[in-house]
């Protein structure tokens, strides 16, 4: 059954494709965590975050993300202090938060989601860990903010997949908080999700039929070089059906960037630099991804 996932960023899908496992089923709207962990040990590196504690969630992303980082961030010249692992939904994590502060950390690098990292910076915080974060996508939430309290996240970092704007890009942060009942823009995986919805339905049409192999075929065919060009928004979807029944080729134009898909079903795109400030989520600047591929190579990986 095909599917396109906007947030899941785990290498092991990209090494699943490579095994022949997934199919070619498998698409995703979000870049592989393999070039975000190096994104994030440079971004770290840059903002001076240099002795570093690590938590993050015990699953495949968390241990994927912190291998990543780790690699680059030691190549880098960072210090990792203690990496703890924690597993999910656990009523206190003080145990974890109390394990990470050996070591003396200057920061903490909290690979979570934003209920389970907000109890873990709570209990950071409250026993005596300075108030210096690097964060993951996931923790770009305005819950995962109130609850932990903005005057304590002044000095937190974190790295999203980012965007090239297109026609897309603009009408979706016009329009998605009216129509999505108040969903702001900037929200986690928000802009990625639309785009994976608009994959899935236009190639749902491309096919014709409720066949899964013939939607497997079209998805990498609607956001294919050479169509005419479709972007967000009700004129232009109906657009692309009188295309689509036409016979016509159209390449849709996502709210993240212009999306094209590999043999993996992954993508390439830009990675976006952030930080939080008095209670909101400011955009420092952009890491391509051209910048993070030669980084890697130039660190040997």
């Amino acid at each position: 059954m095909p599917q396109v996932s906007p947030a899941s960023s785990s290498p092991t899908l990209t090494a699943l494709g490579r095994d022949g496992k997934t199919n070619g089923v498998f698409f995703r709207t979000i870049t592989s965590d393999a070039l975000q962990g190096t994104a994030a040990a440079k971004y770290a590196i840059d903002q001076g975050l240099k002795k570093i504690a690590i938590i993050n969630v015990n699953n495949d992303f968390g241990v994927n993300m912190v291998k990543e980082f780790s690699a680059a961030y030691t190549k880098l010249g960072g210090v990792i202090t203690s990496t703890t692992p924690y597993n999910e939904k656990q009523a206190s994590y003080s145990a974890e938060a109390s394990a990470a502060m050996n070591g003396e950390p200057e920061a903490l690098y909290l690979v979570s989601t934003p209920v389970d990292g907000a109890t873990i910076a709570r209990a950071w915080i409250s026993g005596g860990g300075p108030a210096k974060f690097l964060l993951n996508d996931g923790m770009n939430s305005g819950d995962f903010i109130s609850a932990v309290g903005a005057q304590y996240l002044n000095d937190a970092y974190g790295t999203s997949s980012g965007t090239s704007p297109t026609a897309s890009t603009e009408y979706f942060n016009a329009n998605y908080e009216a129509f999505s009942d108040g969903i702001s823009p900037s929200a986690p995986a928000a802009d990625r999700s639309y785009d994976a919805g608009a994959i899935v339905a236009l190639a749902i049409a491309k096919a014709g039929k409720a066949d899964k192999a013939a939607i497997k075929a079209a998805i990498p065919e609607v956001v294919a070089a050479g169509g005419e060009p479709i972007h967000a928004g009700k004129a232009e979807f109906e657009k692309a059906l009188k295309l689509l029944k036409e016979g016509k080729p159209i390449k849709y134009e996502g709210v993240i960037g212009n999306v094209s898909f590999d043999k993996y079903g992954d993508i390439t795109g830009p990675f976006r630099l952030w930080k939080i400030k008095d209670g909101e989520v400011t955009t420092l600047g952009q890491m391509e991804a051209d910048e993070v591929t030669k980084l890697k190579a130039s660190l040997g990986e």
